[in-house]
């Protein structure tokens, strides 16, 4: 933690250099995920040639390290820095819930800077920003995340407990984010949805704590503008009253495919997204 707070003193390109060093390591030495990296892609994006997709795997390493570049600069962010690299382009529309007291959920992907926005909207909206995680093995590094992620004044809410947690205080305004593009482990429920050319398992969690609580649902949409600086666009995905199949994560599904074929190097590709499929997840269900 004290190599990350000193870090965060240091200059933009300083610590860029040093993240792009570990990207071509990562690439051609450790060759980290190399594989996993080429199957997502290649079946994301079956039409594409070989070269492409070789493009889109290099470009990829680059960027996911530039997240955790900037996710240390971060550290030593002010109020003006967010503003001026994490542009919320339409708060109002979030802002419109929030004071008439009706909380928020907003779903957001794996795309482009995936931890920027939940401080930026907690520097800027004017409300508290909550955010659900899971926990992480490594409990030296967990500790380093939940310093990081709290230090510009987010509320971690554990992804196990969510529903319960949520309810406690159902009525009280604030944005709760939740990034639910992850693949459900084999045995809990899950919805099949076509995304990015391939049947894909979602969590349904979302879907039933905005059903259970009648939040409205809306879609945090990263874009990268530039080296280090991001806009955020909050598109709708599902108002109350619901009805028993509000269709949440098939409206998610098709949001985040979009801006991922904005610019395909920026999700999350060492993610293992389709370890199984319907039929292997099936057969375990009826062993």
């Amino acid at each position: 933690m004290i190599f990350v707070k000193i870090a965060s003193w240091l200059p933009f390109w300083w610590i860029y250099f040093w993240f792009r060093m570990t990207a071509y390591f990562a690439f051609y030495v450790l060759k980290y995920r190399r594989g996993v990296v080429h199957e997502n892609i290649k079946k994301s994006f079956p039409d594409l040639s070989d070269e492409d997709r070789l493009k889109i795997e290099k470009q990829f390493y680059l960027q996911f390290m530039e997240v955790f570049a900037e996710f240390t600069k971060s550290y030593s962010f002010k109020k003006k820095d967010w503003e001026h690299r994490c542009k919320l382009i339409n708060p109002e529309v979030l802002q419109a819930h929030l004071s008439k007291g009706e909380p928020i959920l907003l779903l957001s992907g794996h795309v482009a800077n995936w931890e920027w926005p939940a401080h930026a909207i907690s520097q800027q909206i004017g409300y508290p920003m909550e955010f659900l995680f899971k926990s992480i093995k490594k409990e030296s590094y967990q500790g380093i995340m939940h310093k990081l992620r709290t230090r510009h004044g987010g509320l971690p809410i554990p992804k196990d407990t969510a529903l319960r947690e949520i309810i406690k205080r159902k009525n009280v305004p604030r944005v709760i984010g939740m990034i639910a593009d992850q693949i459900p482990s084999m045995g809990t429920e899950k919805r099949w949805v076509n995304f990015l050319n391939q049947e894909s398992a979602f969590y349904v969690g979302a879907e039933k704590i905005a059903s259970s609580v009648n939040y409205p649902v809306y879609f945090s949409d990263t874009v990268r503008v530039s080296k280090g600086h991001y806009e955020v666009t909050f598109r709708p995905i599902a108002q109350p009253p619901y009805s028993k199949s509000p269709a949440v994560i098939e409206k998610y599904a098709q949001l985040l495919e979009e801006a991922i074929n904005r610019n395909p190097a920026d999700y999350l590709w060492s993610h293992k997204r389709w370890k199984y499929n319907r039929q292997q997840a099936d057969t375990a269900s009826n062993q």
